[in-house]
């Protein structure tokens, strides 16, 4: 009895296993007729794909001349006075700004025309790490970095004087800077007085000793200091000539190659975007 038991189970076994192949077949010979109807449907429609591809691939390309260029350029500069922090907090003004289009405030503070504050796009800082600046709360008196996106190269040269006048014109940075002008004119008037008193004795000196007198070891000494003194009027003089805060140590160099992607990529995807949209147009109108 348990061998027909077993026998009758085998027998079912085989059946199902038979209908289910059967089913199979009939699911591969379904999707298979599909495929093969999906296959000739798309080559008698190619040609109008192609051309949907074309068009959409001409559209991007248009599209790509219409919009601005943004081209981008960086400057190097160095500070004496206040933190690199405060000065990356001026900038970040400046590039928020020009991110909501205000461009008359921006030409009254950089001292541009018009039109030349509204090709300026964004300023970002960067430190000597090419970290952003913002974040930088470090107190080392290194130089730092300036990125400007602009649609117009032209206008590099008048952006950069603008900003340097502005970076060096905070209430604090001209009231410092006054102070050291002020104090090295003071310094200086004194260093000529104290020249011109050591010249004066120098000449008596001489006019009153011989090579062999004592007093040859005071005229030294006051050849000595006359040295150290013009010496230091040098110095004072040159700290007067250059009495700035911001100096620009390498100037706007500007990648020639606008921002953003290129002409190839617009061409590439516009023709996979117009071959798509006629693809599902096809199905499902």
């Amino acid at each position: 009895m348990e061998s027909n038991q077993d026998h009758n189970a085998r027998e079912s076994g085989e059946k199902v296993w038979e209908s289910f192949q059967n089913q199979l077949g009939e699911a591969k010979g379904f999707f298979g007729a599909m495929y093969t109807s999906f296959k000739g449907f798309v080559k008698r429609q190619l040609l109008f794909i192609l051309v949907f591809g074309v068009l959409f691939a001409a559209l991007s390309t248009a599209w790509f001349y219409m919009q601005p260029k943004v081209f981008e350029a960086e400057m190097t500069l160095s500070y004496v006075h206040l933190e690199k922090k405060i000065y990356a907090d001026m900038l970040a003004k400046l590039d928020q700004l020009a991110a909501n289009e205000m461009h008359e405030v921006l030409s009254e503070l950089l001292a541009l025309d018009l039109n030349e504050a509204s090709d300026l796009v964004g300023i970002k800082s960067f430190n000597i790490k090419d970290e952003v600046l913002t974040e930088d709360i470090s107190t080392e008196k290194i130089p730092f970095y300036i990125r400007v996106q602009v649609k117009d190269l032209d206008m590099l040269d008048e952006l950069e004087e603008g900003l340097v006048h502005y970076l060096n014109n905070g209430r604090f940075v001209k009231e410092r800077l006054n102070y050291m002008k002020e104090k090295s004119v003071k310094e200086l008037a004194f260093l000529n007085q104290r020249l011109d008193i050591a010249d004066s004795l120098s000449r008596m000196i001489i006019l009153k000793s011989s090579a062999n007198d004592e007093k040859t070891i005071t005229r030294v000494e006051l050849l000595e200091e006359t040295m150290l003194i013009y010496k230091r009027i040098q110095d004072v003089e040159g700290g007067l000539r250059f009495n700035v805060n911001i100096e620009v140590m390498d100037g706007f160099i500007a990648n020639n190659k606008p921002m953003g992607k290129g002409l190839y990529y617009y061409l590439l995807y516009g023709f996979l975007l117009g071959m798509a949209i006629r693809l599902v147009l096809l199905v499902f109108i």
